[in-house]
């Protein structure tokens, strides 16, 4: 359904602020090529009562959710920013082991499996029901009223909720905090880490808008929405995870904790947002330039009858191809998530294969559309290199690697 009003401040004053193509659900990667797919609109709105931006197109949460195949212990580098909140808990906020633990959205377990070793207990929600982890107590729901009461019933308030990459992806915030309020300890910490504005804008992190993030976060927006739910931010910091994200910590009104001032970071961001329409047409801009760039280069290579593959199978990739237009030039992907291997990118009939064909497959050119871990994975194929084959950087700017950089030899 399309969303008319602001999520915050529930204005009707909305102006779409960037288009992006269409695209079917990203992370819908599927069993057979032959599936048809939904295309939904892609379009962010800025509300001019508040300044914040939201996606208005919201899908039927089950449809996204519900064969969902992403898990945390895979992405690069997430499992250590886990260790290093525990450890930020643990040092500033006091979680001990008498500390009661919720944390919404939890998919794999993987923080959860962390704070488990230190706290009284810790329990998750998460509706996926693909995700299996063993040994954790995880309710297979929505974080909605019914599953907020029944947490209540039977482990009374918690110390901790945990929501990490979650709360931008659901539609009735009212709903959320009010259900966190509910189940949250006077002196409690609501923990939130979530993409943020300031990153897409700083960062040109247009791979990151797609179906499932309807919400893009600045503090200012947010906090004024809070206080409204009678809470607060205490903390604030910007984090180069997943390319660019927000972290707050967020107690009631009547809290007694009271942590050091984020005016500085609200400063940098305001600064950043002064001018929302011009920041986007530059982000607009940027990315039409390296369309050309890359559709011009991919086109001449493919008349040459040159083998182009992707690298990195994930939701964004699915908005990065879209909008780029370079569904026609690519032969398949390959990623290093198992789960993903031999399915379909969403909408097309290209395949997902093991990295470890592509010695053998022996492209001309890989994009490698994950390319917040192009470090990574150039070390790990630096192989590849003797063997002629090129890869293509699509962001932050359109850029060939031909030879392997010293630092991976």
């Amino acid at each position: 359904f399309n969303k008319n009003f602001c999520r915050l401040c529930k204005s009707k004053n909305l102006d779409i602020i960037y288009k992006l193509a269409p695209t079917p659900i990203g992370d819908d990667y599927l069993k057979s090529s032959k599936t048809k797919v939904n295309f939904y609109d892609l379009n962010l709105k800025n509300c001019k009562s508040c300044n914040f931006v939201q996606l208005s197109n919201v899908i039927d949460p089950k449809k996204v959710y519900g064969d969902y195949i992403y898990v945390t212990k895979t992405s690069v580098g997430l499992p250590k920013h886990f260790q290093f909140l525990l450890e930020l808990l643990i040092k500033k906020y006091k979680l001990n082991n008498n500390s009661k633990v919720l944390e919404i959205g939890c998919n794999d377990g993987t923080l959860l499996r962390l704070i488990n070793k230190k706290a009284k207990f810790a329990i998750g929600v998460d509706p996926a029901t693909t995700l299996k982890p063993k040994n954790l107590k995880i309710y297979k729901s929505m974080f909605n009223d019914n599953i907020s009461h029944k947490l209540k019933n039977i482990y009374g308030e918690f110390d901790f909720i945990i929501a990490n990459n979650v709360i931008a992806n659901i539609d009735n915030l009212d709903n959320v905090f009010k259900n966190i309020k509910l189940i949250l300890k006077k002196n409690g910490i609501f923990v939130m880490e979530t993409f943020s504005l300031y990153g897409l804008l700083r960062n040109n992190l247009i791979d990151n808008i797609y179906h499932e993030h309807i919400s893009y976060f600045s503090i200012k927006s947010f906090n004024d929405y809070l206080r409204k739910m009678q809470l607060k931010i205490i903390f604030a910091e910007h984090l180069n995870v997943k390319g660019g994200s927000l972290r707050l910590f967020i107690s009631k009104i009547d809290s007694e904790n009271r942590q050091k001032s984020f005016a500085l970071i609200q400063k940098k961001e305001e600064k950043l947002f002064k001018n929302i329409v011009k920041k986007f047409k530059r982000i607009k801009d940027i990315n039409k330039n390296n369309q050309i760039k890359i559709n011009n280069f991919l086109k001449k290579e493919t008349k040459k009858k040159k083998l182009i593959i992707g690298y990195g199978a994930s939701v964004g990739t699915t908005t990065l191809m879209y909008y780029y237009k370079l569904k026609n030039y690519i032969d398949s992907f390959c990623d290093d998530e198992k789960k993903r291997h031999y399915l379909y990118s969403p909408g097309t009939k290209l395949q997902i294969l093991p990295p470890s064909q592509l010695s053998e497959i022996k492209p001309n050119y890989i994009i490698i559309f994950a390319w917040r871990y192009a470090d990574q994975i150039l070390k790990k194929n630096r192989k590849l290199f003797k063997k002629g084959i090129k890869f293509i950087l699509p962001l932050p700017k359109f850029k060939i690697i031909k030879k392997c950089p010293k630092k991976y030899l």
